[in-house]
């Protein structure tokens, strides 16, 4: 979608800049300087400009514009009037015209030339040139020329012309820079930069750009659009999907009875029964569950869940692995035993999954509320299969959420 801001912040640059340099006094016209037949139509366009009577005014800048054997002061005096009135009358073309022949003059130095190329850029971008729009925000921006909106118009000029690759190659950078110091970048940014590294098939930026907006804005419809991007990732373990649900649970997101039945059913066959029976429980005592044509089924689930809450065999009477029972007894209310047990098999080694066991550590030391060791626990985690990617969504949610 198209970012309203961008196209705000962009308009106040070709506004802001047009009246800069409309505002000029009377005695910018002083007789020893311009001739008396270019003077006098200058001030009288100057007079009708200051009472909003720009199309009065472009006609007595014509007058002094037809004028024979003009010096080169002269015409350059008529453009630059020329160019604020256009811009006032809104004839973006002429303006644009009168601004080009200011800049080629070789006048202008400084201030005046940025102002002048900032100007230009914003009434290229209101008439939806954005093809010269971004050659002149970039001639500004090269010429040293500091101003943030100007910025702002060349990423949203690049945007409204399809190349979302040099979107991703200007924000990138910025955002990169104020996260490394320590500076929330805009929503708005974040959301163009997560839009154009999405279109651009960019998935490590369209991650790294959710990951922000979840620190800095945290809603739920972030972290579920950086939990779809982690399950969508090239190498992703589907194993891990039961703690996409936890981080679901952990921030109320649980919503459906599809929720609640889903990451049971996960629970049970991950091993972790008595997490299972917790969430199909909450899943009735919140009402979403138990009242609809689906009822039975659900209430069957609910007692399978009872059964198993203390098992240490799978269905098929198969012993559950030794971490994830002792993961178990931290949601069975055991949690200083199966936390220790937990600690001494990954001290130990030889796990078959061990970047996904210290992910459960420090999911249960989070569970278990302690959430100084959750945050050292989940801080260890490595890995390219999601794992590690899942670990630093629950560090966000560790650092916000109270538990």
């Amino acid at each position: 979608m198209i970012h309203q801001r961008f196209r705000r912040a962009a308009m106040a640059v070709a506004f802001g800049g047009l009246w800069a340099l409309a505002a000029w006094p009377a005695s910018s016209f002083a007789a020893d300087k311009l001739r008396p037949e270019v003077a006098r139509p200058l001030n009288q366009a100057q007079d009708a400009y200051r009472v909003h009577k720009y199309q009065d005014a472009l006609a007595k800048i014509a007058q002094a514009a037809a004028v024979p054997d003009k010096t080169a002061y002269e015409s350059f005096m008529v453009e630059e009037m020329r160019g604020a009135a256009a811009a006032a009358a809104g004839d973006s073309a002429v303006a644009a015209q009168a601004y080009e022949t200011l800049l080629a003059s070789g006048r202008l130095t400084g201030a005046d030339e940025q102002r002048t190329t900032a100007a230009l850029a914003g009434i290229y971008f209101q008439a939806k040139n954005y093809p010269q729009a971004i050659k002149v925000a970039q001639r500004y921006l090269k010429s040293g020329g500091a101003g943030p909106d100007m910025r702002t118009l060349l990423v949203q000029s690049y945007y409204l012309s399809n190349d979302c690759a040099n979107v991703v190659n200007q924000l990138k950078p910025v955002v990169d820079a104020q996260a490394r110091a320590g500076r929330a970048s805009g929503e708005a940014d974040l959301q163009l930069l997560g839009t154009c590294a999405l279109r651009e098939h960019n998935g490590a930026t369209y991650r790294g750009t959710l990951e922000k907006l979840v620190a800095y804005y945290p809603k739920q419809s972030y972290r579920d659009d950086l939990i779809a991007a982690i399950r969508s990732k090239p190498g992703y373990a589907p194993g891990l999907d039961i703690d996409t649900y936890r981080l679901r649970r952990a921030t109320g997101s649980l919503t459906t009875a599809d929720d609640y039945m889903q990451m049971t059913q996960l629970a049970i066959v991950a091993g972790t029964t008595a997490e299972g029976k917790q969430v199909i429980d909450q899943g009735f005592s919140s009402g979403v569950l138990g009242h609809d044509a689906g009822a039975d089924r659900e209430r069957r689930l609910q007692a399978l869940a009872a059964k198993r809450a203390q098992s240490t065999v799978d269905s098929n009477g198969v012993a559950i692995p030794a971490f994830d029972v002792a993961f178990n007894q931290v949601f069975a209310g055991q949690a200083q035993q199966g936390l220790a047990t937990m600690e001494a098999l990954i001290a130990k080694g030889g796990l078959p999954h061990p970047d996904e066991a210290q992910l459960h550590l420090g999911e249960a030391y989070f569970v278990a509320g302690q959430k100084a060791k959750a945050i050292q626990a989940l801080k260890a985690v490595k890995g390219d299969d999601g794992a590690a990617d899942l670990a630093r969504l629950w560090l966000l949610i560790a650092v916000r959420e109270p538990h």
